[in-house]
This record gives C-alpha cells, sequence and structure tokens, in this order.
C-alpha cells in the first residue's frame, strides 16, 4: 500500500509527502521514489498506484521525464505531456487498465497561483478505468487544497486529530505548524508516519512504510528537500511481480480545500 499526500497554497507554497513501500501480493519491498521535483520547471510530480509499466519501474519513468523538463514548462503543459506519455506506455504495456490504475499528482504555479492538478486513470471503482488523463483538480489553491491517495483512511482521521491538537496548541501558546514552511513539512511527514507505524503496530500486512519523503517549494524554488534515495531492488524485473507491483490500495482518491 502507499500514501503520498501533496498540498498546495499560497501560504505555504507546494508540499508532498509519501512513503516508498511497495506492495507485491503479500510481500512488500522499499526504496520507490514516489516524489519528484524538477528545479528547472519548479514543479513537483507525486505517484502512486500500479508500480511497473512494460517490465520498468513507473518512479524511473517518471524521474526521466521530470529530469527532461526545461525552464518554461508548466503544470497544464508538463501535466498533458506526462498523461500522454504514461497513456502510451500503459497501451504497450498490453494489460487491462483495471491492473494499470494509478495517477501522479503535479503541482506548481500557473499564472502566478499555486495550482494541484492530477494524472488518473479514473474514479475509484467500480468506475471504468481507461488511459491516463490530466484533470486540472485545482487551478486556483491559493486557499489550500490537498489530494491524498492510497491509504487514506487512517490518514484522514488522524488530519483531523492533527487539526484539533495543533488548535489546542495554539491555545497553549505554541504556533504549530503554521508559521514556517517547514513546520508544514513536519506537520505531514509525522502524520506519514504515524499511520505505517499505526498499520504495523495492528499487523497489517502488506503497509504503508519504508522511508518517509519530503518536499516544499514555492515560488522562489525549493525550501526543504528530504527526498529518501531510491532502492536497489528491481521489482519489475520478474514479470510475476511486475504484474502485481503497486504504489496503492483499491481505493485511493481523496481530495480536501481550506487550510485552518
Amino acid at each position: 500500500m502507499t500514501l503520498i499526500v501533496t498540498e498546495v497554497s499560497d501560504a505555504f507554497g507546494c508540499v508532498a509527502v509519501g512513503d516508498s513501500a511497495v506492495t507485491i501480493g503479500n510481500r512488500v519491498v522499499y526504496g520507490a521514489q514516489k516524489l519528484h521535483y524538477s528545479s528547472l520547471a519548479n514543479l513537483g510530480f507525486a505517484v502512486w498506484g500500479n508500480a511497473c509499466l512494460r517490465g520498468h519501474r513507473v518512479d524511473d519513468l517518471l524521474s526521466s521525464y521530470v529530469a527532461s523538463l526545461g525552464s518554461s514548462a508548466t503544470p497544464r503543459a508538463a501535466g498533458r505531456e506526462l498523461a500522454a506519455l504514461l497513456a502510451h506506455e500503459g497501451a504497450l504495456d498490453g494489460r487491462d487498465w483495471e491492473r494499470l490504475r494509478g495517477g501522479v499528482h503535479i503541482c506548481g504555479y500557473e499564472n502566478d497561483l499555486p495550482v494541484l492538478f492530477h494524472i488518473h486513470t479514473g474514479d475509484d471503482p467500480p468506475a471504468t478505468q481507461g488511459p491516463f488523463q490530466l484533470h486540472e483538480d485545482y487551478p486556483d489553491g491559493s486557499a489550500g487544497c490537498q489530494l491524498r491517495n492510497g491509504y487514506y483512511k487512517i490518514f484522514a482521521g488522524l488530519f483531523d486529530g492533527m487539526e484539533h491538537y495543533a488548535q489546542r496548541l495554539g491555545g497553549l501558546g505554541y504556533k504549530w505548524p503554521y508559521e514556517r514552511i517547514e513546520d508544514r513539512v513536519s506537520y505531514y511527514s509525522i502524520m506519514v508516519d504515524t499511520v505505517a507505524r499505526t498499520l504495523e503496530a495492528a499487523r497489517r500486512v502488506p503497509s504503508v512504510g519504508g522511508s518517509v519523503s519530503a518536499f516544499a517549494f514555492n515560488r522562489d524554488g525549493i525550501q526543504v528537500d528530504k527526498r529518501a534515495s531510491r532502492g536497489t531492488e528491481d521489482f519489475c524485473s520478474s514479470k510475476d511481480t511486475a504484474t502485481a507491483a503497486s504504489f496503492g490500495e483499491a481505493t485511493s482518491n481523496f481530495s480536501w480545500c481550506g487550510l485552518t
């Protein structure tokens, strides 16, 4: 299973946090690079869902694409191009789109507004899945908007509790996490890690887990970079594992807007 969270706002810019787990049947391996950032284009990406296309790691495909971006790339243009690339690779893969279900969050600035777009293969099942398409979910995320994918069920409840906890801290004279962009990164990193530890304690396998990656950037570029390094295991090298490897669980789309 997986858990990635991407938030955009005028106050904090773009923040993305995610785990590094890859589920293969009842086995979990770690080292997936789910978060990617282009310093030239000042764009962020977070990937979830099916982990392999044509026997190759989707995170490697995304890494290569992000490395090719120039300074003129925009979230909308990059999103359309990446969606077309993933759709092409998916068609060549040959499996049903239900098996290839997945997506990529894209965050950055368009016309000086923080935006959060989402490439994916369709709404939650039983909705029919099809080729990857770009969805311009939040063309103006100034007030604060968020996408959560993967194992968001525990996260959703924890998020509400953490909001209450932060408000209680404010009553005690502590302003967390609303002062600095670094605080926002730690805020989400703590929640993602707490979900992983909770699932472990509940003996849930496979689970969210591995190193937690995070980054944050604003109009001035990268501000926090805590991305974990790529793992060496090629979980797409075997045909049996490549058809089952996944960054996500069956139902995984959730969005939210409005910073408190």
